[in-house]
């Protein structure tokens, strides 16, 4: 068997070297500008929770939630939110100012409905959206509390 050149081991090792750290750079560029882009998403919702936080709160300073509130009119109200995944629809009913029902009416996300299917008892329960965040199924979980958001906007009193 005869040896290689060293120039040639040299050359080979480099070269693998470079596609393996060119492939690691693509690969770790996405990973960081997909969690920039749930970080900004997540982000841009969360603001959109405290700001319908901070116009729903003046005059009820006893709330403990960052969406609770008790004078919601009374009614049943439609809201959806939508991602890069798909969208979600709901249906909350109001009764004596207090979330009474939620129900997803829709949910066309690329995770299945069943995975988000134990947030609206949490919006009843909490009365308000801060509702656990599903494991895998984040933006599905974001989606549907920006549609509770909507709905709860139009029940405002």
């Amino acid at each position: 068997m005869s040896k290689l050149n060293n120039k040639w081991v040299i050359l080979c090792t480099a070269a693998i070297g470079l596609t393996y750290s060119a492939g690691y750079a693509v690969t770790n560029t996405d990973a960081s500008n997909a969690s920039v882009k749930g970080y900004s998403q997540t982000s841009i919702q969360q603001n959109n929770q405290k700001t319908y936080s901070n116009s729903t709160q003046s005059g009820n300073s006893n709330s403990s939630s960052s969406t609770s509130q008790s004078n919601y009119k009374n009614g049943t109200y439609t809201g959806q939110g939508e991602c890069k995944f798909g969208a979600v629809a709901v249906k909350v009913t109001i009764k004596q100012g207090k979330i009474n029902a939620v129900e997803i009416t829709d949910c066309t996300t690329s995770y299945p409905e069943s995975a988000i299917e134990g947030l609206p008892q949490e919006v009843v329960d909490r009365q308000g959206t801060d509702v656990d965040n599903v494991s895998g199924a984040t933006f599905s979980t974001e989606t549907f509390k920006t549609a509770v958001i909507n709905a709860l906007e139009k029940a405002k009193g």
